[in-house]
């Protein structure tokens, strides 16, 4: 029953329960946020989104490393926003960090926007990949990147009590939802999970 609560809440943290599982989310994000940055490959002049920012450590660590880029961020957990607001205060003085509280799916965006949209643990959350897949490569740029993690899906079917959670798609679903979007993945590797990359 704990599990089941815990797990709700990597989808929407809130109160204490939130501020536990955001905790979890920094330990065991930092290697899926290291290896995705680089494949990201950011370059000066980007504009970049992400998309569930959480508590902002992959957001603070683009920001310290790509000088000269416009890192936006979405996310529609209230206490994530605060936390990853003050994680990315400096950054946002500077303008170089503009973070958003909202559903991605849902809000109005510009179309060809970003050069770069990225996401780590986000994808299990949407019930149709369709729909969101859809809207990112609306908001890319011609030949822009989408670079996301998602864990394996034998992973998350060991979580039973996660059942109502996560949406426990496979790497080969998931790539023929982007192909379906007109979508070229280039790339995907294992590492408890998946470094997916697609070009628009």
């Amino acid at each position: 029953m704990f599990e089941k609560i815990i797990s709700a809440h990597f989808k929407r943290p809130s109160g204490l329960l939130g501020l536990f599982t955001a905790n979890l989310m920094e330990k065991g994000n930092w290697r899926n946020y290291e290896v995705l940055l680089k494949e990201l490959n950011p370059t000066a002049g980007d504009e970049i989104l992400e998309i569930g920012y959480g508590p902002g450590i992959g957001i603070s660590m683009l920001a310290k490393t790509c000088d000269f880029c416009i890192i936006h961020g979405i996310d529609f957990s209230k206490l994530m926003f605060k936390k990853a607001y003050k994680r990315n205060r400096e950054y946002i003085d500077q303008k170089k960090v503009k973070l958003a509280l909202g559903d991605f799916v849902e809000v109005t965006s510009d179309a060809s926007t970003y050069d770069k949209i990225f996401c780590v643990n986000v994808i299990y959350f949407w019930d149709d990949l369709h729909k969101p897949f859809k809207k990112i490569r609306s908001l890319l740029k011609t030949g822009g990147l989408f670079c996301f993690y998602m864990a394996h899906r034998d992973f998350l079917i060991k979580k039973k009590s996660a059942d109502e959670v996560f949406n426990k798609y496979s790497i080969e679903e998931v790539l023929e939802a982007l192909k379906s979007e007109q979508f070229e993945p280039v790339s995907y590797s294992y590492d408890k999970g998946y470094y997916v990359k697609a070009k628009k």
